[in-house]
């Protein structure tokens, strides 16, 4: 096989399945791992140059912005092309754990922090071989944490904190300036940077700045960014009769193949106190749920009363909730919310 020197990421379609993930972003750009798949294509093909194309001209206007090293596709020959039916939901989460090993190994830094590591009596305890802990020299582990890597890596990046009566089970990442509290997080679990994440957790893949801060279970789930679970919501992730779970999107039904998958919660989307989500349910981008049993699909901007979210209120009020991570929409994501409003909400 010749060296990888060009590689297209295509997204001029979204699949069934996706498109509550990817309203702002690409499939590309969801944290899977320690790594997005953009990320580990880098650490893969470090010389490679990598294009990108996407039906959406306001779409790849801001995929651009986030990533200048990008180029549009040119439309001539390339030597590996990568497309989103590979990184529907339900493969992503099975694919977690793979992947977290995956990045280790490409990873030199990550192995550095188990050479550095010293586990103190008194201190965390570990269950298996402390050289699957990875955790980075500022990140703070408080007494009593117990941390199993009989079945993969556990690796705490920098400036996260879990506090005492914490569970962590392998193969676990958790991101950058993360807080886990009192909280049982079992493997193949992937948890972006800046959230704060308490109760139960399982097989799931939670993206940057969300909060799932109090008691409630969230199993082989995907949430996005900017989500904020309230205490004692909880996700269904298996049917009575053990039957293989079906997700909705607008008007397609989709067959997940699996008899494990609990929800889809896309970005800025608020799940309020005790709300129970039915096995694959689907929660679209800026939606307010408060009813106390959801199930099928929410499709984008459902406010509390079946109403759509005003959209200058939904900006206004994420701008606020941003502002406290010293984050900020940018004009581009402003403008593809608006186009996205005006698609699905005004149509």
């Amino acid at each position: 096989m010749g060296r990888i020197q060009r590689i297209w990421i295509d997204e001029r379609e979204t699949p069934p399945g996706l498109g509550a993930l990817t309203r702002i972003r690409s499939f590309s750009e969801i944290r899977d791992g320690v790594l997005t798949p953009l990320q580990r294509l880098k650490e893969q093909y470090p010389d490679s140059k990598i294009l990108y194309s996407n039906s959406n001209s306001a779409f790849e206007k801001t995929f651009f912005e986030r990533n200048p090293k990008i180029s549009e596709y040119d439309g001539k020959d390339v030597d590996l092309i990568i497309r989103p039916e590979d990184f529907l939901p339900w493969k992503s989460l099975e694919s977690v754990g793979k992947n977290i090993d995956q990045d280790l190994e490409n990873h030199k830094d990550l192995r550095k922090w188990a050479r550095k590591l010293k586990v103190k009596s008194g201190d965390f305890q570990v269950v298996g071989k402390s050289k699957h802990v990875h955790i980075h020299p500022s990140a703070k582990i408080y007494p009593g944490v117990v941390i199993d890597v009989t079945s993969g890596p556990v690796i705490i990046d920098k400036d996260a904190k879990v506090t005492s009566f914490s569970f962590l089970e392998g193969p676990l990442y958790i991101g950058q300036g993360t807080h886990v509290d009192n909280a049982r997080i079992t493997g193949n679990t992937s948890i972006g940077n800046v959230c704060r994440i308490g109760g139960e957790v399982g097989d799931s893949i939670i993206l940057d700045f969300t909060n799932k801060h109090h008691e409630g279970f969230l199993g082989h789930s995907v949430v996005g960014s900017w989500v904020n679970l309230g205490a004692l919501s909880t996700t269904s992730d298996l049917k009575n009769n053990y039957g293989v779970v079906k997700i909705r999107e607008e008007n397609t039904e989709i067959t997940t193949g699996s008899i494990k998958f609990g929800s889809i919660i896309g970005d800025f989307s608020k799940i309020g106190i005790g709300v129970m989500l039915n096995t694959g349910t689907v929660v679209d981008f800026g939606c307010n749920v408060v009813s106390s049993r959801v199930s099928g699909y929410l499709p984008p901007f459902i406010w509390a009363d079946g109403q759509p979210y005003i959209l200058d209120l939904f900006l206004r009020d994420s701008r606020k909730i941003m502002a406290r991570r010293n984050r900020e929409l940018s004009h581009s994501e402003s403008e593809l919310i608006r186009i996205l409003y005006e698609t699905k909400v005004r149509k």
